[in-house]
């Protein structure tokens, strides 16, 4: 069994450690090593001394995306059993004005002032639709005009001045840094949080620190507390030595995998030991070297004052730059006390942390607007919690760089070592699961395929078969039988079909490319169900088994230069490319692009297939790219493919069709959040990875494209 180490017992080691034992708890043993003497790290819930009245001391919420699909936080929160309190706020208060309404900022504003702050939405909502805020996707970030700004330049076009300090007020705590010290593209998708058609927030009832408990009362891991790692080191047996201090005393241990699941300034020390590792982790630490700071004072009341002049869970007020205000008393009900909690972002936050708790408490409370000034009375006690560089003013860094560089800084002589954190994200805690769950995924794949490991070596594809796979691969499909004898089994006309009416709502007659078509059955098959059916094959052995009435449509030939015009299909159905070496995937997936007009279905073998479907079938025989569902999709939107279903109940649907097939049989796929990432679709808008944003078709003609909003003053 394989030792996996995790240095850092936040919710990223946390996230990390659950998800490969859900995913290969049979392949591997994990380790936390946690500086501190508690894990969570920024997840932390605390208790007033005065009274037993609970607090948010760091993470104040989650982000729900739940309504686009699956939302992997929302769905581990309700699977540990624990209930949510729904968390909205519209309030700002500038100055003495309490804004609470549309009607309020016209009315205390001004007619031009609300319109104003209107019309910057409005743009910041033309830069991206929700699915495409929801899907990240980070080449579209990196030849965005707003990755080339500062936030300050894009605020100071705001025509009106009262709207743009209500803007950067609303928006300041959520950035975590000034305006000028973080992107455009940051700021405009920050602002975007407050749109509710892109996202909402949720607290856990009870507090959020209930989350850490129930993943540490659940972790299968070992778990060492008050054990800092000072050392990580290459063997001369390839494996990663680990020197941690331990009550007064440096130790040593081996492992075969290494998840830095820590801040970007925590691990700037530890030193990494080797120059070409040193050097890959120092260039890894520069582009995140963005630090922002947060600032958190609670205060206990006896009681909550301001809901009389105040509406809903927390407020934004234009004072140290922008703080919000949380009524912590909304995520414990039956409070007979208040509480508010004061975030300060930025360097605000950093300036004040160099004052005692007193005179942050004293800055704090002076602070309540004349409104709210009687609350100061009522004050009982109030606590303070510094948060100095623990998140990233430009999260996932600019130029945002592809999944695996994020995650494997020095790939080739230190591939099981990864880093995990919210900074390769967004700085949230639904961006640190999304990178647990990415680094995992890569472990996950590496131990499968050791396990797995089939000595089939005549069947890998060689020179000497035109890099094509051997004979022996068809001839021995599965187990003595031949491809044409046990084909049924692996391939069904309607269920393609099916999935291809589900997802794109085309029906028969379309055109197809099968690649990877073997003898090209199933041209035939197809065609009686109405489909156009051609196929691309470059094993010369099983193509020349071909028959004579489908020669003219399946050909002899490479996905890598395909024989076909332009726009040529419909559709694609592909079952080849995890046969290629992944040197060579971009150039096949870029020749699909070439050739397609609507979508391709991705059907190859990847890393994340169920366990049983993998033995039963000994998937990995001759594959050369093996690779989670994620990191195929990432591949095809690299060449400027789009998820095909963004629409949940299309992916339930499909899921129903996947479910059919395989009814008394193994599942191939675990969930439907993998199958999701089997199907793409060539948007009409084209994003251009070499420069700025381009269109084709006649929509093209006379519209405004959203990297254009932008690029100048209105």
């Amino acid at each position: 069994m394989k030792r996996v180490a995790i240095v850092g017992g936040g919710p990223g080691g946390l996230f990390t450690a659950r998800i490969l034992a859900e995913t290969c708890g049979g392949l591997c043993q994990t380790t936390i090593f946690e500086a501190l003497d508690r894990l969570g790290g920024k997840i932390i819930t605390r208790s007033f001394k005065a009274a037993p009245v609970f607090y948010e001391a760091g993470t104040a919420e989650f982000y729900d995306y739940s309504r686009f699909g699956e939302d992997a936080v929302r769905d581990l929160v309700e699977k540990l059993g624990l209930k949510t309190v729904p968390l909205r706020g519209r309030t700002v208060i500038l100055g003495d004005r309490i804004l609470n309404t549309d009607g309020d900022i016209r009315r205390k504003l001004g007619e031009s002032t609300a319109a104003a702050i209107e019309a910057f939405h409005v743009r910041c909502a033309g830069t991206q639709s929700a699915d495409d805020y929801v899907e990240m996707y980070w080449r579209d970030d990196n030849v965005s005009p707003l990755a080339h700004k500062n936030f300050a330049e894009v605020l100071n076009e705001i025509p009106d001045e009262m709207a743009r300090r209500f803007v950067e007020t609303a928006v300041h705590t959520d950035v975590a840094a000034p305006p000028h010290l973080t992107t455009a593209l940051n700021g405009v998708k920050n602002v975007l949080m407050d749109n509710d058609d892109y996202m909402s927030l949720y607290a856990i009832e009870g507090g959020n620190e209930r989350l850490v408990k129930r993943l540490v009362e659940t972790t299968k891991s070992d778990v060492l507390l008050n054990a800092p790692v000072t050392k990580v080191a290459k063997t001369a047996q390839g494996r990663y030595r680990v020197s941690f201090r331990r009550d007064g005393r440096i130790e040593q241990d081996d492992f075969d995998f290494v998840v830095m699941a820590l801040p970007n300034y925590w691990l700037q020390g530890i030193d990494f030991e080797g120059r070409r590792l040193r050097q890959a982790m120092e260039a890894h630490l520069a582009h995140y070297d963005k630090p922002a700071h947060y600032l958190r004072v609670s205060a206990l009341f006896k009681e909550p004052f301001w809901r009389k002049k105040l509406k809903g869970s927390y407020y934004m007020q234009d004072v140290f730059g922008g703080t919000c205000l949380y009524d912590e008393g909304v995520r414990h009900p039956g409070l007979q006390h208040g509480v508010l909690g004061w975030l300060i972002a930025g360097t605000e936050a950093l300036a004040l942390s160099n004052l005692s708790d007193s005179d942050i408490i004293r800055r704090v409370i002076d602070t309540l607007p004349a409104p709210l000034a009687h609350g100061r009375e009522l004050l009982i006690e109030a606590q303070v919690q510094r948060w100095v560089g623990t998140v990233n003013a430009v999260p996932g860094g600019n130029p945002v760089h592809e999944l695996r560089k994020r995650h494997q800084p020095e790939p080739k002589e230190h591939p099981g070592l990864l880093t995990v954190g919210d900074y390769l994200f967004d700085s949230t805690v639904n961006g640190v699961h999304d990178s647990a769950e990415f680094a995992a995924g890569v472990v996950m794949t590496e131990l499968r395929r050791a396990h797995y490991a089939i000595p089939h070596d005549e069947l890998v594809p060689s020179e000497a078969t035109d890099g094509a796979l051997g004979a022996g691969y068809h001839d021995q499909y599965a187990g003595d039988m031949t491809y044409e004898e046990s084909f049924a089994e692996y391939f069904s006309e309607y269920y393609t079909v099916d999935l291809i009416r589900t997802i794109w709502g085309r029906k028969p007659p379309y055109k197809l490319l099968d690649v990877g078509s073997a003898t090209g059955i199933t041209l035939e098959l197809f065609d009686k169900l109405g489909v156009e059916a051609w196929g691309i094959e470059n094993s010369a052995h099983i193509h020349s088994r071909t028959l004579p009435k489908w020669k003219h449509r399946n050909f002899l030939g490479d996905v890598r230069a395909l024989p076909f015009e332009d726009g040529q299909f419909d559709f694609v159905y592909d079952t080849c490319l995890c046969y290629l070496p992944e040197e060579d995937l971009d150039t096949a997936i870029s020749e699909l692009f070439r050739v397609v007009r609507t979508g391709v279905f991705f059907g190859g073998i990847t890393s994340d297939m169920t366990k049983e479907v993998i033995e039963r079938h000994e998937l990995f025989c001759g594959v050369q790219s093996l690779m989670t569902t994620w990191e195929w999709a990432e591949r095809f939107m690299k060449q400027g493919f789009r998820m095909a279903i963004v629409d949940p109940k299309v992916l339930k649907k499909a899921w129903r069709i996947e479910c059919a097939s395989n009814e008394g049989d193994y599942p191939w796929y675990p969930d439907m959040k993998t199958l999701r990432s089997c199907f793409f679709t060539k948007p009409a808008v084209l994003h251009d990875v070499r420069g700025p944003v381009f269109e084709s078709g006649p929509a093209a003609n006379g519209r405004q494209s959203p990297a254009q909003l932008f690029d100048s003053a209105p």
